[in-house]
């Protein structure tokens, strides 16, 4: 019955963390470069049928006996559009790409046609000329006014209708969320509760046994019971003043994080706001453009009319052409990309310096450990010079996280060591002998008096003001490298800076890796 009690148990909570998991899927933020891809390959689309329509004109306006252009494919681009638009997972989609590629093969159809027209137009005589002519002149007219332009307007509000449907879908799993996220944290400190419970149960046994046993051995049990009380509060005040520091680097790293996101933030956000300001322009285009489709496409158009409409499409198109309105929204549309991958490169910097904060011991590239590093303590280092002098080293077996816990102390000890103009950090990595790799951390700050020097190590000894630091970075980076068979040379002069020096075993020694 316990057996079946504890899989019954462990069913349960991997039904519930299932549930989360796939609402935490479901919520994830739509890509923006999957309906972004899918319109420029509409965009493409569309200035290929322009092209075909102006080689039209041009081919219709010239000599009989002159040869029309051919049209080019459009069969590669209508793939593309086909799998970026059908990534957003609309069966819609499907249907209106179908009659897409439809409307363009009509069109090629109808230019080759055209084309066989025009020839037998010069090849004609005065009998048949009248004919050929007028034939010739149907066909222009069907090709000229063919559904491309209709089919690929109803397919770009589509796919943007598609993707917002999307984020609408992600909010709406986010939400859900969070309540089923409020439901396990209820769950959660109901179990624990219970734990309590058991957890006291089991004191009060454990009370009753001593006091039994308390007339044989009184004054070694309560020698045991301070010893032990003293030790256990000996560990919780260490580990209390390590998660203190813990908890200082990572308000500084927060910090960072935000102020470099913010920035590029900025790009993407003023780069949105002034594409859209121009839509104005290209929407009164499209409606001028839709106006005179409608008066041409009527049984007797108003001449005056239709000579007006065009004159203002002609004007509409010049003055967009003039204020150079494309070149404009497609380097705003780079900025906007250039900030997001900056933002990417941050993202990936913070993965990386944490991702394998749940192994004990891997294999690691500590110049890639550095970067990290620097890029998560960038808003400190932003006014600094930090110059990376990388060797060809091997990776070392270590704790990771502990190892770049300790390069963003020395990093942030040596931004604060130093000016905030003309400021030089230089990092160094180098194979000190075939069986261990050094790091160097240099500054060009005010240095540490040789009285000081020797004291740097103890912990909660500091010369910085008061709120300003605790005293434990430099002690527990020193207890994390002697943890790792390791050690930390320092070298100091006043006025002309300090330099840090992190010695490590390529390979732990096996007391070092059982710790």
């Amino acid at each position: 019955m316990r057996v079946l009690r504890y899989f019954l148990y462990a069913a349960m909570a991997a039904v519930l963390a299932g549930g989360w998991a796939f609402l935490y899927l479901q919520s994830r933020t739509v890509e923006l470069s999957v309906a972004s891809g899918a319109l420029a390959t509409l965009r493409e689309l569309r200035e290929l049928d322009s092209r075909w329509s102006d080689r039209l004109v041009s081919a219709h306006a010239l000599a009989p006996d002159k040869p029309a252009a051919q049209p080019a494919s459009f069969a590669t681009l209508h793939a593309k559009l086909e799998q970026q638009a059908l990534a957003l997972g609309r069966a819609h989609l499907g249907l209106e790409l179908s009659a897409l590629r439809q409307a363009f093969a009509e069109k090629a159809g109808l230019l080759e046609r055209h084309a066989a027209a025009r020839a037998r137009l010069a090849a004609a005589s005065d009998e048949t000329r009248t004919p050929a002519a007028a034939d010739e002149d149907r066909l222009f007219q069907q090709a000229f006014f063919s559904s491309t332009g209709p089919r690929l307007d109803l397919l770009h509000r589509s796919i943007e209708r598609a993707f917002d449907d999307l984020a609408d879908e992600a909010d709406r799993y986010r939400v859900l969320l969070l309540f089923y996220s409020a439901f396990l944290l209820t769950v959660l400190l109901y179990l624990a509760y219970r734990v309590y419970e058991s957890a006291a149960v089991i004191r009060s046994v454990n009370l009753q046994l001593k006091q039994a046993n308390e007339g044989l051995e009184r004054r070694v049990a309560e020698r045991t019971a301070e010893l032990s009380d003293a030790l256990a509060k000996l560990k919780e005040s260490e580990a209390m003043l390590i998660q203190s520091e813990k908890m200082s680097s990572l308000g500084q790293m927060v910090a960072g994080i935000a102020h470099e996101v913010n920035t590029p933030l900025a790009y993407v956000k003023s780069s949105l706001e002034a594409v859209r300001g121009g839509l104005a322009d290209t929407a009164r285009l499209a409606g001028e453009v839709e106006q005179l489709i409608a008066l041409v496409g009527s049984e007797s158009p108003d001449e005056a009319q239709l000579a007006a409409r065009f004159a203002s499409v002609q004007e509409l198109a010049a003055g967009l052409q003039r204020g150079g309105a494309l070149a404009q929204v497609d380097t705003l549309i780079k900025d906007g990309l250039y900030g997001i991958a900056q933002i990417s490169d941050i993202i990936t910097s913070l993965k990386d310096f944490s991702r394998l904060d749940r192994a004990k011991i891997a294999d690691f590239d500590l110049n890639e450990g550095i970067e990290s590093s620097i890029t998560i303590g960038r808003n400190l280092l932003r006014h600094r010079t930090v110059k990376k002098l990388f060797g060809k080293i091997p990776k070392v077996s270590c704790s990771p996280s502990q190892i770049n816990q300790v390069f963003l102390n020395l990093l942030t000890n040596a931004a604060q060591a130093t000016p905030d103009s003309g400021g030089v950090i230089t990092v160094r990595t180098m194979l000190r002998d075939p069986g261990h790799v050094a790091v160097e951390v240099t500054d060009n700050g005010h240095g540490i008096a040789p009285e000081l020097l020797k004291k740097i190590f103890d912990p909660f000894f500091t010369t910085k003001a008061v709120g300003k630091g605790t005293g434990l970075g430099l002690s527990i980076s020193y207890k994390i490298i002697e943890s790792h068979g390791g050690r930390i040379e320092v070298a100091s002069e006043l006025g002309k800076g300090t330099r840090f020096v992190v010695v490590l075993p390529v390979r732990a020694p096996a007391d070092a890796l059982a710790a």
